[in-house]
């Protein structure tokens, strides 16, 4: 018979068998309790031999319980608690509501709780920023960012709502991908040159639809726009699609757009490609060349990933870092991001954040030098 000596305070359990000690350790463990064993009666050889035995399964018990015990966010609280709401700050059509769409199918599956995708275009994505970084940091909150409202709009906006740096939990980069020149199937323009050429020829003459005012289109064509020395004009929308729509209306010239906004149509004939804004050419448009082959230097990347309120608690940015990278690279999205030539880049937050104030740095000057202003 041994004695199970608790902290002090608490009443002594007398047990005969290995399976109560088993049981006393457990509970004593699970609780950060010391325990203190006393032979009252028969071999201490025997009382060791049946805690070592014990003590190692419990350990193991317990670090099994604790992987799967999800994010706390506070006393008597599981994270997450409620359904999830995934701000996309662009209108539906465009990358950054195509990529929510299908990471917050696959988080509703694996936390078991909704994933609303929440679209609020306005102010080249700035509202529905702001919107999260003034929201409680419970999680529940997100945001789907991309270079425009990250890296653009501190330089764009004199009187920006948020400051990137500060009021956002950067969770983790997503995706990095070019955009598209196009201009509709009837245009009479056919290369890169020769919209040069045309632009330089009737200089204020053609229309840009962008994705709205200092968004990624926004700011990689007046970068064009600058090292071409020709003028264009701007014709903001909300949103990618809205933009793309804008072209096969005729309602204007030219935009550019994510691969994955453009590429159905382009594959359908309803638009031409005339060339991407990475350095090099994309599998995705074999045939469409980079503007860097007209322009030498001109390379421009849009990004994506997901924010939630600064003081969010850690445990939060931490589950949601990992399950989002784990969804990313499950075999079927990675298939679906790279059609729609989106590089899969996952990391941690703190590589996210840097990411994010390196692309501020980058951006800054080519947006005052172009002389944009938003307000």
């Amino acid at each position: 018979m041994y004695t199970i000596l608790p902290p002090t305070g608490s009443q002594p359990r007398v047990t005969h068998t290995f399976y109560g000690i088993l049981a006393t350790c457990l509970s004593s463990l699970q609780s950060g309790c010391a325990i203190q064993i006393v032979a009252n009666s028969g071999k201490l050889c025997a009382m060791k031999y049946m805690i070592n035995m014990a003590l190692p399964i419990c350990c193991f018990a317990i670090s099994q319980t604790t992987v799967a015990q999800p994010a706390s966010i506070g006393p008597g609280h599981a994270y997450p608690a409620r359904a999830l709401r995934l701000v996309v700050p662009f209108a539906p059509g465009g990358s950054t509501d195509t990529l929510a769409r299908i990471v917050g199918q696959r988080l509703t599956e694996t936390f078991g709780q909704s994933v609303i995708v929440d679209n609020r275009p306005a102010a080249g994505g700035t509202v529905g920023s702001d919107l999260v970084a003034k929201a409680q940091p419970d999680g529940h909150t997100l945001l789907v960012g991309s270079i425009a409202t990250m890296a653009i709009a501190p330089a764009l906006y004199a009187k920006l709502p948020y400051d990137p740096l500060k009021e956002f939990a950067h969770t983790g980069l997503w995706v990095t991908f070019p955009l598209v020149m196009i201009v509709p199937a009837g245009s009479p323009i056919t290369g890169l040159k020769g919209f040069i050429d045309q632009a330089r020829a009737k200089p204020g003459t053609l229309r840009f639809s962008a994705q709205g005012i200092g968004t990624s289109s926004h700011v990689f064509a007046e970068w064009m726009n600058s090292l071409a020395k020709i003028k264009v004009v701007i014709v903001p929308y909300k949103g990618g699609g809205p933009a793309l729509t804008g072209v096969l209306a005729g309602e204007v010239d030219y935009s550019m757009v994510a691969v994955s906004t453009a590429l159905a149509q382009v594959n359908a004939g309803k638009i031409r490609a005339l060339g991407v804004t990475s350095a090099q050419t994309t599998p995705h448009l074999p045939n469409v060349p980079s503007i860097a082959s007209v322009l030498p230097g001109y390379d421009a990347l849009n990004f994506h990933g997901l924010h939630l309120p600064a003081n969010t608690p850690p445990a939060i940015v931490a589950r949601l870092n990992v399950e989002s990278a784990k969804i990313l690279k499950r075999a079927d999205v990675a298939e679906k991001l790279n059609g729609f030539a989106m590089d899969i880049v996952t990391g941690t937050p703190e590589q996210y954040r840097a990411f994010i104030k390196s692309q501020i740095e980058r951006w800054g000057p080519v947006v005052k030098s172009s002389g944009m202003r938003a307000d």
